[in-house]
């Protein structure tokens, strides 16, 4: 029996700048809510803008999972859990020394960048997700700091600086590659959507097993695969479908509705 449902936003529930959420993925959510299932957000995005307002009308009432399971926030964006990303001064430092640009996630939902790094680049990634960034120095900032994400145009220079990022044992290294930039998050070892699902199960009080998650990305692969019911979206990354208990359509033909259908039909059977 599923009891709690956490879902990625982007390719999953929300479907582009174009198609925003689709009016039947709303539709399926009060049906789900109907039925008795809870809601989380859980999602790589950044704590706030328009996916802390998904997770008010989602789930106004429950905790939802941000910047990949490294914050976990009510409603509201008041912390509840954090996890705090280790050897940042560190980071810091390699960074300023080759250039790199960065902007910072904070447990509060503060985001931060220094303004003597910001490209146009690192720019359209701020803006992507609807949350504010202000420039700050590093050492003026007060606020626990969960995640970094830099923003690279020249991936010949990220090349050289990576093995020195690599070689701090106690981060995780996300990396997003394109023909123009590379992207690459950076969260303490060990954190993920499914530490994330593992906080949710504890504080609801339920087992993974009554735990449902929705996801198409690499990001959602230890979720999909620790949660009770893993379901990829038609259009997943194949490492997903691979693993997935269920695969339902793509986010534009109302894949994510038919996903608590799917759901829903599973509780009626068990």
């Amino acid at each position: 029996m599923i009891k709690l449902v956490a879902l990625d936003l982007d390719g999953t529930f929300y479907a582009g700048r174009t198609l925003g959420v689709p009016e039947s993925a709303w539709a399926a959510i009060e049906r789900g809510r109907e039925a008795g299932l809870r809601f989380a957000v859980c999602t790589g995005r950044p704590q706030g803008g328009v996916g802390l307002e998904y997770a008010r009308r989602l789930q106004p009432d429950g905790p939802h999972v941000f910047n990949d399971g490294a914050s976990i926030c009510d409603a509201w964006g008041r912390s509840l859990h954090a996890e705090p990303l280790p050897r940042l001064a560190e980071i810091i430092t390699i960074a300023r020394r080759h250039g790199l640009p960065f902007d910072l996630m904070g447990a509060d939902g503060g985001r931060y960048y220094e303004s003597d790094l910001m490209p146009p680049e690192l720019l359209t990634h701020i803006e992507i997700t609807g949350v504010e960034a202000r420039s700050a120095q590093f050492e003026e900032i007060r606020e626990t700091l969960v995640r970094l994400w830099f923003v690279v145009p020249d991936l010949s220079l990220w090349e050289t600086v990576k093995p020195d990022l690599a070689a701090l044992s106690e981060i995780d290294l996300a990396e997003y590659l394109s023909p123009r930039e590379v992207v690459t998050g950076v969260i303490r070892k060990g954190v993920s959507k499914a530490s994330g699902l593992r906080w949710l199960a504890e504080y609801y009080a339920i087992s993974m097993d009554e735990i449902a998650m929705i996801g198409d990305s690499h990001n959602d692969l230890e979720a999909i695969r620790d949660a009770g019911l893993g379901i990829a979206m038609g259009n997943a990354v194949d490492e997903i479908i691979a693993i997935a208990d269920h695969v339902t359509a793509h986010v534009r033909e109302h894949g994510f509705a038919q996903a608590i259908e799917h759901i829903l039909l599973l509780n009626e059977q068990a």
